[in-house]
């Protein structure tokens, strides 16, 4: 890790570290005001709760709660860095459930591409085969006054039929939501998205757009301290790590991390909107070769950026972030390059049994296209209804555009397009089955990369 990255982390805390040694009390009771259920995007394809929440953006005024009726206080997230703002109150919709509960899962599916080639000159021809993946999950809600905890983790394994190699691969993941409040001006919060798996997939911002079958992992997480100086102006400490590994030995050199420090100032102009000026540094470290200190694209990156939170209603919320980044590169000789940055992600509830989530971003990415960095463009939506109590579906479509580089050269473009169609009916209260397709393609003048797969599976889920 490069000394000035350790001196701006440093810089960047110490402006927070401040904030706690002002802060009041905690409220004995926790009153506030009352919200909603978690509703986080921090990519298209990601399922969320069907419920919004109904906090005013952090820092916005509030109507004094009348004691006799003090609900437990909401949690209020700040949204940026491919997140939507989320809100949420302890003990009301998801978290008005059993805190914890274990699954067991069992599916049949069918991969027409399993090792993703388009069958070219060169290339190994396309082949397909059955695949058989057993699962247990386990989903952990707790809600208190000040702590709010939603975690979600599976692990399995999946066993593909007709493949040369690497037939028994592990699979899982890991999705957790955490808040917890110091005070009523003082709050930390964590999301974090981690998951091991063979396929490509287009549902985070640093998924890849291709696999070779081999396992890989890919994680995104957030951390921010949210402290509110006055009922409108309030500050925004984050700390965010995103990387990709690689089991294969041959793609080694292509694990990277990146971890950025940001601080961002935020002043609610009303209940619904919620200004927002943020600077960023992250450093991106690739693993190197044998004999090398660093990989070509190792690199820094400064961010400038203003844009809002917005709360319309208790259906409707969004985050945007616009602004300009420079990136160093480490490797001695390479130029300084500087791009455009945009974010969005939109979540509204049509309904209290349907939601539409939306998410897209332009900029410097890292990972997605295996060792190289690229300038690029993602964009997803995702529908999620419930048609009764026992039926639910989604529909989601995602995009990815992708300028290739090898440190600021331009090696080539690559786009892809994913379409997923899925449904899940209950049984009975402990038993239900699901089945999905999903429709992977990525389109280019190299037959290296480019390739098209379906995938369908059938499955059962029995909770308990």
């Amino acid at each position: 890790m490069s000394p000035r990255f350790l001196a701006c982390t440093a810089l960047i805390l110490c402006t927070s570290v401040a904030f706690a040694q002002e802060a009041p009390p905690p409220s004995a009771s926790g009153g506030g005001q009352s919200g909603g259920t978690p509703v986080i995007a921090p990519s298209a394809g990601m399922e969320t709760p069907l419920q919004s929440g109904g906090e005013a953006p952090a820092g916005a005024p509030k109507k004094p709660a009348d004691a006799s009726s003090a609900a437990p206080e909401g949690f209020s997230l700040p949204g940026g860095s491919g997140y939507a703002p989320l809100n949420f109150t302890p003990g009301q919709g998801q978290f008005d459930r059993k805190p914890l509960t274990f699954s067991t899962s069992l599916q049949q599916g069918y991969d027409d591409n399993v090792d993703s080639s388009s069958g070219g000159v060169g290339r190994s021809p396309v082949k397909g085969s059955f695949i058989t993946t057993a699962s247990e999950g386990m989903d952990l809600l707790i809600s208190q006054s000040r702590l709010g905890l939603s975690l979600g983790a599976n692990l399995g394994a999946q066993y593909y039929w007709d493949r040369a190699s690497d037939q028994l691969t592990p699979n899982g993941g890991l999705n957790l939501i955490f808040a917890y409040k110091f005070s009523p001006r003082a709050q930390f919060s964590a999301v974090v998205n981690s998951s091991y798996t063979t396929t490509p997939t287009l549902t985070v911002v640093n998924g890849l757009t291709q696999s070779n079958g081999t396992g890989y992992l890919v994680t995104n997480s957030k951390f921010d301290y949210l402290y509110r100086w006055t009922p409108r102006f309030s500050t925004d400490t984050s700390y965010s790590a995103n990387g990709t590994w690689y089991q294969a030995a041959s793609q080694k050199a292509s694990n990277y991390i990146d971890q950025t420090v940001g601080q961002s100032f935020r002043y609610a102009y009303s209940q619904i909107v919620t200004g927002v000026f943020e600077g960023r540094f992250a450093d991106i470290q690739y693993n190197s070769l044998p004999g090398t200190t660093t990989s070509v694209n190792d690199s820094t990156t400064y961010y400038g950026l203003v844009g809002a939170d917005v709360t319309l209603s208790r259906r409707l919320s969004g985050s945007v972030r616009v602004g300009e980044t420079t990136r160093d590169y480490k490797t001695a000789g390479m130029a300084t390059s500087s791009s455009p940055y945009a974010e969005t992600s939109v979540n509204y509830t049509l309904s209290r049994l349907s939601l539409l989530a939306f998410d897209a971003r332009y900029g410097y990415e890292d990972g997605g296209s295996g060792s190289q960095s690229s300038k690029s463009l993602r964009a997803g939506i995702n529908y999620t209804r419930n048609f009764s109590s026992k039926l639910r579906a989604n529909i989601g479509v995602n995009y990815s555009h992708a300028d290739a580089s090898s440190g600021p050269t331009i090696a080539g473009a690559q786009d892809a397009v994913s379409a997923t169609l899925g449904a899940q009916y209950a049984l009975s209260k402990n038993l239900s089955v699901f089945g999905n397709f999903n429709r992977m393609q990525s389109f280019s003048s190299s037959d290296a990369v480019k390739y098209a797969k379906d995938v369908y599976y059938l499955g059962a889920t029995y909770q308990y």
